[in-house]
């Protein structure tokens, strides 16, 4: 089990209320119309806002994580109750063919790199020929100006949930790290730490310095780092390996 700084403990118990205002600040922008669309420009600043939301709450639950001591087994296998998978004889709650609710993800997306064409694409003028008297091809659509919001407002829910029971979530993050300890140290090759490395999902340099909430986000990056080095230094002194990225 790992202890969390006095410097780092002030700074979750201050964040958790920051992060409640701004989760309140989205839901007020995201009000939809009678047709349950907003502008497009208010759904794609919501939508940033909510990208570094969801890492900044991550965040704050894998260093929660650090202070539980989890030990992970493999699960035994279940028999199929009557409403879905369960122990046999009694019932999940969930009916067969329904999936169950979503949560937010424990681990940040992945950098999607997509290598240039080769050879390369040149954009440039066309030739073309015009003809006096042939009438001129219509302009493609442009994107709507109204977007539904509800995609918005489902991941908004799953982040207030999450940040309601933070304790049982920064439990799962715990529990998804044993679990990955554990395969690691059988052979089995996956993804070895919850955090991407480098840039947090929805962090923007350019808006640092008038927006909190990167500012926020930006900390607890930091704190991430750190809380990694203090953790895994005994390990590394242990036997060589090098810490997670």
């Amino acid at each position: 089990m790992f202890e969390l700084q006095d410097l780092t403990k002030r700074a979750l118990a201050s964040a958790w209320p920051f992060v409640a205002g701004q989760m309140a600040t989205v839901r007020e922008a995201l009000s939809p119309g009678e047709d349950g669309t907003v502008p497009r420009a208010v759904y794609f600043a919501s939508l940033r806002t909510l990208r570094a939301l969801e890492s900044l709450v991550r965040r704050m639950l894998y260093l929660m994580s650090l202070e539980l001591a989890v030990q992970w087994a493999a699960p035994r296998p279940r028999a199929a109750g009557p409403l879905g998978p369960g122990p046999a004889g009694e019932a999940s709650g969930i009916p067969v063919g329904d999936s169950p609710p979503r949560k937010l993800a424990l681990a940040d997306p992945l950098s999607l790199y997509i290598p240039p064409p080769d050879p390369p694409v040149k954009y440039g003028p066309r030739p073309y020929i015009t003809i006096i008297g042939m009438p001129r091809a219509p302009e493609p659509e442009g994107p709507p100006d109204w977007v539904e919001a509800a995609p918005l407002l489902a991941r908004l829910s799953r982040l207030v949930e999450t940040c309601a029971a933070r304790d049982k979530e920064a439990g799962r993050m715990a529990r998804w790290q044993a679990r990955r300890l554990a395969l690691m140290k059988a052979g089995q090759r996956g993804r070895i730490h919850p955090l991407r490395t480098g840039r947090p999902p929805g962090y923007a340099t350019a808006r640092m310095r008038r927006d909190d909430l990167q500012k926020k986000l930006k900390d607890f990056w930091c704190f991430c780092h750190w809380a990694d080095e203090a953790a895994y230094a005994s390990a590394r002194a242990a036997d060589g390996a090098s810490a997670p990225a």
